[in-house]
């Protein structure tokens, strides 16, 4: 019966994934595949001796819904996933690396950084190929599946841009990112109790970004990177005691392969590196050799990133990442914002994640010889995600830039899971305490929405309530997520905490998706940056605008301080006097008339400062109406004033 179950349930897995490849079917037929499996995983449970197997069992079962998840509504290319999408389209059927064909059809040959050659005749990618490299084997299977189809007689694109190749590389990409969780549960249970590492390694996939790049965004790095670094700490955690220079060799080989995914994972050489240089590795002849082998390992598992620079660049490394000289800055960390920025900050969009690395203090406790190692690596990783231009990591979800750090916060999050079992076991009543405190949490968030609209006379919408309140509560001390980054942003600012959400993270100029040097006092998407000092918006003479009360204070960010030209859209009932004040310092004046007018005044750069800039509008009269206020860069190029600096 188990043998029957054990080729049954195969079956239906190569037929899960044929109609996951071909789209065949519809979610009904996957979901019905899907039970098959999940009913053959069942009937060959492992025995109740087995812990560690029966928690890889449970993960299996929960791949399936997975699966139907991203066989349903999941994505396949998008964003940077085209970038990346191009090298194993193009290594696989033109076996080169000239992207011209490839961005011609996606549409891309003519963007500004596309469409010139650069001097070895090709076309710049700032991405790694790695991705592809792992994608090849999926590649090929979708390639296979597609001539099975046109032998069959159905129409199908085999040029390796269709949905059969696509959605092939996309699966390939999901079960990367599962065979990582596979590789984190069985280093965690090298460690800790079977039901740690079985919690441990679901939350690291289903709590984290891990899972959306798996399902939405399945053709970027990230699932690939997090299977390269995990197969580098769960090899890394085998044998230290005994590791022998074979055994450095192919170590090195998997941490240079797992840079070729993402260059960053090259920290995680640090886990041997620092073997090697504590003794841990045995004498210093014994080290030397091994560190050797180590270092070889690596540069051959480099050497496909290195030829893909080579042919691209004429160059086999580059000494500053392709994405610009100035795009990693080390002497300039980003710590709040990359933590807590509502624009994609890792522990505001992910607090599983604080578990992670406040479990590193009892890991440290516990388990000594396992912390220490990776302190180092969870330290470089994260101050250099910190130093990054784009901090924020793009259209990212939560910080797609930590995923190789994840293997190694999953100890961690194992260590405080485990603590946290303890404490409880200790204190039963903590459980009916937090169980309590969520609840009254949730009533005081009813209770917010209610009186924020008065005492409900018919049904409501719970959702719209709670969401009501939870934005009182937000408003008056700030979004838990962003706790405590918001609550010093009050404090040096003289802000509401709850206006850190909008505010932090925007640029008038820098990098994309700023705010092209305007802010529209008439507009509610710009109301995050007004401090006090204005009426509500409203229409005078046509015009959206705010009245000036008083004092007015607009919140300017700067990426770094520059000479700005600064002009404001003002209109007055009677002419009057309107002061501008930069920082606490006055910037110069204007007479605001009864007709719309812009008036402009040049403040230098020795009143401005990085991040957050004071902009105080001050009339001699009420009746003053601001439409917006531009900021102009002065000594940039015509058309460039506003938007991407040039670099």
């Amino acid at each position: 019966m188990r043998r029957v179950a054990a080729a049954l349930g195969g079956l239906s897995a190569i037929a899960l994934v044929v109609v996951i490849v071909t789209g065949a079917g519809g979610v009904i037929a996957g979901a019905l595949l899907a039970a098959v499996v999940a009913a053959a995983v069942a009937v060959r449970w492992p025995s109740p001796a087995r812990a560690v197997a029966r928690g890889r069992a449970v993960l299996l079962l929960m791949l399936l819904p997975t699966l139907i998840h991203f066989h349903a509504g999941g994505g396949r290319l998008g964003g940077d996933g085209v970038s990346y999408y191009v090298y194993v389209r193009s290594l696989a059927k033109d076996a080169d690396l000239d992207f011209t064909n490839e961005y011609t059809h996606y549409g891309l040959i003519e963007r500004a950084d596309l469409a010139v050659p650069t001097r070895t005749g090709m076309r710049r990618s700032i991405f790694a190929v790695g991705p592809a490299l792992v994608w090849m084997p999926f590649f090929a299977a979708g390639e296979a599946v597609a001539r099975a189809a046109s032998l069959l007689g159905a129409a199908v694109d085999l040029s390796g841009y269709g949905p059969y190749h696509v959605n092939a590389v996309a699966l390939g990409s999901l079960l990367l990112g599962f065979a990582a969780v596979l590789l984190i549960h069985d280093v965690a249970a090298r460690h800790f109790e079977a039901a740690v590492a079985l919690v441990t390694a679901a939350a690291v996939w289903l709590a984290t970004f891990l899972y959306w790049y798996m399902v939405q965004q399945p053709t970027m790095s990230h699932a690939p990177s997090v299977f390269g670094a995990a197969l580098v700490v769960w090899l890394w955690d085998r044998n230290r005691d005994h590791r022998t220079p074979a055994g450095f060799l192919l170590l090195g080989v998997v941490v240079g392969l797992a840079m070729c995914l993402r260059w960053q994972n090259a920290v995680l050489g640090l886990l041997p590196a620092l073997d090697l240089a504590t003794g841990r590795a045995g004498g210093r002849r014994h080290a030397v050799i091994g560190a050797a082998a180590l270092g070889a390992g690596a540069l051959a598992g480099a050497f496909p990133q290195m030829a893909a620079w080579q042919i691209l660049y004429g160059e086999w490394v580059l000494l500053d990442p392709p994405h610009g000289a100035d795009f990693l800055r080390l002497g300039r960390p980003f710590v709040l914002e990359t933590l807590f920025s509502s624009r994609h900050g890792l522990l505001s969009w992910t607090p599983i994640l604080w578990l992670g690395y406040l479990g590193l203090g009892p890991l440290l406790r516990t388990r000594r010889d396992l912390a220490l190692p990776l302190l180092l690596p969870a330290a470089v990783m994260t101050y250099v995600n910190m130093c990054s231009g784009d901090w924020w990591a793009g259209g990212s979800f939560s910080n797609r830039r930590f995923d190789s750090l994840l293997p190694v916060l999953a100890l961690g999050l194992a260590a405080a899971l485990e603590w946290l079992a303890a404490a409880i076991a200790r204190r039963p009543v903590l459980v009916p305490a937090a169980l309590a405190v969520a609840a009254g949490a949730l009533n005081v968030a009813m209770l917010e929405g209610v009186r924020a609209s008065g005492a409900p006379a018919s049904p409501i919408a719970f959702a719209a309530t709670v969401g009501a309140g939870a934005q009182r509560v937000a408003d008056a001390v700030g979004s838990p997520p962003a706790w405590p980054a918001s609550w010093a942003f009050a404090w040096r600012h003289d802000l509401p905490p709850g206006q850190y959400d909008l505010l932090v993270g925007r640029y008038l100029f820098y990098r994309q998706n700023n705010l092209q040097g305007r802010i529209d006092l008439g507009a509610d998407g710009d109301l995050a940056m007004l401090g006090e000092g204005w009426g509500t918006d409203a229409l005078r003479d046509g015009v959206a605008a705010r009245p000036l009360q008083g004092r007015g204070r607009i919140l300017a960010p700067l990426d770094v301080p520059e000479d700005i030209e600064v002009a404001v859209r003002a209109h007055s009932d009677a002419p009057s006097n309107v002061r501008v004040e930069v920082n606490g310092r006055e910037a110069g004046a204007f007479i605001a008339g009864p007709a719309w007018n812009e008036h402009r005044l040049a403040v230098g750069r020795d009143r401005w400062r990085r991040d957050l800039n004071d902009v105080v509008l001050v009339a001699d009269r009420a009746g003053v109406w601001i439409d917006a206020v531009d900021f102009f860069r002065v000594g940039v190029p015509e058309g460039q004033e506003r938007g991407f600096r040039a670099r």
